[in-house]
């Protein structure tokens, strides 16, 4: 074990200074070299006049999408590009002038303007995402990133650039741009979106060294690895070197090789003369931080991410305190060590990590914690295991994940109806980041607890979800338990997705068991419940894909009921949902949705198919108002499920084998508001209680979806079998809210 507490470094900080912003009066152009297009006005275009040749001309090309954003791009380009030739020195002449425009305008030009920036992020109320994404369009110009082909020069340097531009002038929270301050969303800053998509490509085995990254086609995991590990890397070097170090090697980097290119040159003509690669910004970065940084530096550069550093122990021996330190792999670098005492004095200590390291000094402190690596250089996913004892926050409500301590959460709970009457409670809830799809995290649970005024009884809830295995195969244990007056259950789940992280095909599949016993028929419609107690093991194999033109989702649940098992019925349900999305050309989109279902053996009326839809509330669909009446399910609110004929809500048709065609027409992806809204639809199929003649006579309906992000309303204006006294065509309609349009599983 070695232990080195004083450890030669170059630290030069910014002492505190703050950046002056002068803001410059910008002069609008209303002419310009480029043909203003058809449907495009000339208040669309804008120029923002260079600054002594020392900031670009700004020539604004943007549709109707972004013109009420259009002051608010000129006024970011100014501040963007001051901030920036204070750092990283003048923009090449190349760049004399850049066109900013969007693909909308784009498409309306017979010509390609040169020099262009696209930015078609789409205005998003409260956050600075369009801001962001100005910033580092403009950070790509200023490091020539289109003619440089390291990922880590061409793509992390400017996403370094615009995280530090963000973080300047907007602060620690500064993705949001909220009229109030909502303490529930503290902390959401582009450097912790970073964090995110670093933290997802780690725990999934996809982040690299950056210094010989493999070639990644993946938008996402190309973002996260040559982005956002290096917006994380170069902040840790800010940490170690001090800022002034980084922009002085950044500013001999570009003039080598960068404004190298001849500068006499049009922009269409100057190319850059040498490739840089990664390794030569390493070079130039050591000789102006100086060579005893070298281990640091290249240590830091050639992280692939994966380490786990860990405090393992803290224990005393006689006047000694022994601090236990672990690690994945072993560092070749100096690490700090932190230990915070009680009377609110610290210590810092500089260690070489091996995988085991002990830590001893003499102190009769008592020790409040200890933290290994505090101001987060080591690039490593698991963060929580860095301070002993394990940290751990209780607050109300929400608040955004995070990466060093075990959350806790409490809120209010309250509803009405008129079965239950008022229906006051709390819940609690924990976790350890969030638990789902690729992000891992671990013990994530939920507890409820309410009381029911009419009843004057309690209703208690519990979930749990934790990851047995992650990598190569993400494998998940589920845990639910509820139990009122009103009924009882139980789930016990596992499984596994056996499929690439970020990519399709994806491929999921469950086993476990489920109880369900219904008490209390009060309140619910004699048509489609009784009092009844299933319990089943259930298999469920999910499958989705995509290729050119077309999507597919497929669903196969087989569920045996027993016995043995609990259950007061025997028997086996199987069904199989398909969803196709075909996209072809400039044809509008068509989604198609077949289902077909059959069970054996008997089952109460709550296990059965439904014609109209599902019957009851589903993790894609969560919301329940009501079982009988007006907001039930086979009234006026609607699930997507079994046969999903719409037309024929209110009759609770049921039955042991269905079939089902759902046809939606889907709007063209660059229709607009409100074309965007409509779904034309026509369903077909049918159930019945046996393999009859009967059940292959389909009934059909037809009708228009309007949906509005997750709630949508269905209008199945016409069907082909109405009741006595009912017409063929009639106004007919039902509500729903879908979270997502994935088939849901657990």
């Amino acid at each position: 074990m070695k232990v080195i507490h004083h450890l030669p470094r170059v630290k030069i900080g910014l002492g505190g200074a703050v950046f002056k912003i002068t803001f410059i009066l910008l002069a609008i152009s209303l002419s310009t070299s480029t043909a203003i297009p058809q449907n495009l006005t000339s208040q669309s275009i804008a120029a923002v006049q260079p600054d002594n040749f020392t900031t670009p001309e700004f020539n604004f090309l943007v549709s109707a999408k972004l013109i009420p954003y259009q002051s608010l791009l000129r006024n970011e380009a100014k501040k963007i590009c001051q901030l920036y030739r204070q750092w990283f020195g003048p923009i090449s002449s190349s760049y004399q002038q850049l066109t900013i425009a969007d693909s909308v305008a784009l498409s309306r030009l017979a010509n390609r303007p040169k020099n262009l920036m696209l930015i078609n992020q789409v205005p998003v109320p409260f956050t600075r995402l369009l801001q962001r994404t100005l910033a580092i369009e403009i950070a790509r110009y200023w490091f020539g990133a289109e003619q440089i082909t390291d990922p880590f020069l061409s793509q992390g340097l400017p996403a370094y650039a615009a995280s530090r531009y963000l973080k300047t002038v907007y602060g620690d929270d500064n993705l949001l741009d909220l009229p109030i301050s909502i303490p529930f969303l503290a902390g959401a800053s582009d450097y912790y979106l970073h964090r995110i998509y670093f933290y997802l490509a780690a725990v999934n085995n996809l982040s690299q060294d950056l210094t010989a990254p493999e070639q990644v086609n993946d938008r996402f995991i190309s973002d996260a690895l040559y982005k956002s590990q290096a917006v994380l890397l170069l902040t840790a070097l800010e940490k170690e070197l001090g800022k002034q170090i980084i922009d002085s090697a950044i500013r001999n980097y570009r003039s080598k090789y960068i404004l190298a290119a001849n500068l006499t040159k049009s922009d269409s003509e100057a190319k850059i003369p040498v490739q840089p690669q990664t390794a030569g910004f390493i070079s130039i970065l050591t000789a102006i931080a100086g060579y005893e940084q070298e281990l640091i530096i290249n240590q830091l550069f050639r992280q692939t991410g994966t380490n786990d550093l860990k405090v393992t122990r803290v224990f005393r021996q006689g006047k000694n305190l022994n601090i236990s330190l672990g690690a994945r792999s072993p560092l070749n670098m100096p690490v700090v060590v932190r230990t915070v005492f009680t009377d609110r004095t610290s210590r810092t200590d500089t260690v070489l990590l091996t995988s085991t390291t002990r830590l001893t000094f003499a102190t009769e402190k008592r020790v409040r914690m200890v933290i290994v690596d505090p101001e987060n250089k080591i690039l490593e996913p698991d963060r929580w295991n860095n301070i002993y004892p394990r940290r751990i926050t209780f607050k109300p409500i929400f608040a955004l994940p995070d990466f060093e301590a075990y959350q806790l959460f409490y809120g209010p709970w309250f509803w009405y109806d008129s079965y239950r009457g008022f229906q006051p409670g709390i819940w609690f809830q924990g976790r350890k980041f969030i638990d789902a799809g690729p992000a891992r995290g671990e013990h994530n649970w939920t507890l409820i607890q309410n009381y029911s005024s009419k009843k004057s009884d309690w209703h208690t809830g519990c979930s749990y979800q934790t990851p047995l295995l992650f990598y190569p195969t993400r494998v998940r244990l589920y845990f639910a338990g509820d139990n009122s007056f009103r009924d009882r259950g139980l789930k016990l789940y596992l499984s596994s997705e056996f499929s690439n992280p970020f990519h399709l095909p994806r491929n999921e599949l469950q086993f476990g068991y489920r109880l369900y016993e219904l008490l209390d028929t009060t309140g619910r419609d004699p048509r489609a419940w009784e009092r009844a107690r299933v319990a089943e093991l259930r298999v469920r194999f999910y499958h989705q894909g995509k290729k050119p033109g077309l999507a597919i989702q497929q669903e196969l649940l087989y569920t045996q009921g027993l016995k043995p098992v609990l259950s007061e019925y025997d028997y086996a349900k199987i069904s199989l949902v398909e969803n196709i999305t075909i996209a072809v050309g400039k044809l509008l989109p068509v989604s198609v949705r077949i289902f077909a279902g059959a069970i054996t053996g008997s089952v109460p009326l709550q296990e059965r198919f439904y014609l109209s839809g599902g019957l009851n509330y589903t993790p894609s669909e969560p919301v329940s108002w009501a079982y009988e009446g007006m907001a039930s399910g086979q009234e006026h609110w609607h699930y997507d499920g079994d046969v999903n004929c719409r037309g024929y809500y209110g009759s609770s048709r049921s039955g042991k084998f269905a079939w089902g065609v759902n046809i939606y027409l889907l709007p063209c992806p660059r229709a607009h508001f409100p074309i965007s809204l409509f779904q034309p639809f026509f369903d077909v199929g049918n159930v019945a209680d046996s393999l009859n003649p009967a059940l292959f006579k389909p009934v059909l309906d037809a009708g228009i979806r309007l949906k509005i992000g997750p709630l949508y309303a269905d209008f199945p204006f016409w069907k082909s079998s109405p009741r006595a006294r009912e017409k063929h065509f009639a106004f007919r309609w039902s509500l729903g809210f879908k979270l997502t349009e994935l088939i849901s599983g657990i």
